[in-house]
């Protein structure tokens, strides 16, 4: 009996339920649970899109267009009113200038002098800073290098400026000793004063990146170097330059290529006459570019100089890059 009238309430349940159910066309559901997450779904595809379109259109407007607009006007005569075409005439102009062929053999002696004096700077540092005993002031002491860098480039030319003007501190200082430099108006020492305030705000900078590098070398290279007799210089020479040898070969590859951007420290150094400094010999590439275009109105040549200044930054990149791979220093 119990059992007949349970199966009987089972049976009477499952009718119920069923008959409460939503019959289902043959066609599948209806519509309307359809319609609505169909709309989400498709919508949601086109989200990501929206989301980035703003860098899209900045990087297209302030990136792309400038730079093929640029290269255009390189071929062109251009002015407020009207724009010529004139084919190679603006980089036969350019390539046969003086001021501007003064400025590369500059930024020639910029790049070479100025690798060598930062990295060989700041290697020394770095490798002071990795010193066992040194390791506990090392925080405090690469934040206390790194601070010239937060400075702007503007700043630290004023800086100079005053630093290495007639009645600056450097010039009196060496004058109690009978060393008389006439840094920004002497044409011989224009460019070591450009190197002097590049140097303070940047070998900060590598300083840090290269103590990074000094601390991911394991202590067990040193160690087994101890073991085979070897002594401090040894150890440095055989076991920490050949370690970071991937970071030595980025920071010389960056400071080159901002070196042979250099514009903003000699030309406020030197402001009165174009910012080359006596007779040109602080002068570069990008203030010939500043020139032609803001001194002259003559925006096809500058486009011209920014084309052959990217193209020697290029070739540059791609010799140390090449060389880095060759002997797997990378």
């Amino acid at each position: 009996m119990n059992v007949g009238a349970s199966g009987e309430n089972l049976s009477s349940v499952s009718t119920v339920e069923v008959k409460q159910r939503p019959a289902l066309s043959r066609l599948g559901r209806p519509k309307e649970q359809f319609g609505r997450p169909g709309r989400r779904l498709s919508a949601n595809k086109f989200a990501p899109y929206l989301l980035i379109a703003p860098f899209i259109i900045g990087f297209l407007g302030l990136s792309i267009f400038p730079i093929l607009w640029s290269f255009l006007l390189s071929f062109e005569s251009w002015s407020a009113t009207a724009t010529t075409w004139v084919g190679l005439r603006n980089y036969h102009f350019v390539l046969t200038d003086p001021a501007v062929a003064t400025s590369f053999e500059n930024l020639i002696w910029y790049v070479v002098v100025n690798d060598v004096f930062q990295i060989t700077i700041a290697v020394g540092l770095a490798l002071i800073l990795d010193l066992r005993f040194m390791r506990r002031y090392s925080v405090a002491l690469s934040a206390a290098f790194f601070l010239p860098n937060v400075v702007p480039g503007a700043a630290v030319a004023v800086i100079f400026a005053t630093l290495l003007g007639t009645n600056g501190l450097l010039p009196g200082a060496l004058h109690l000793i009978g060393i008389n430099i006439n840094w920004l108006g002497s044409a011989s020492w224009s460019k070591p004063s450009v190197i002097l305030a590049g140097s303070w705000q940047w070998i900060g900078f590598w300083v840090i990146v290269l103590v990074a590098a000094l601390r991911a070398v394991p202590d067990e290279y040193y160690d087994a170097a101890k073991v085979d007799g070897a002594g401090l210089f040894p150890r440095i020479w055989h076991v920490s330059l050949p370690t970071i040898r991937p970071a030595l070969v980025f920071v010389l590859t960056v400071n080159t290529i901002g070196t042979m951007q250099l514009f903003d420290v000699p030309f406020l150094l030197f402001g009165a006459g174009g910012g080359g400094g006596p007779l040109d010999s602080a002068t570069t590439p990008a203030i010939q570019l500043y020139n032609f275009a803001f001194g002259n109105a003559d925006l096809g040549s500058a486009a011209a100089t920014g084309w052959l200044l990217t193209v020697a930054i290029m070739i540059v990149t791609l010799v140390f890059l090449g060389v880095a791979r060759r002997r797997e220093w990378l």
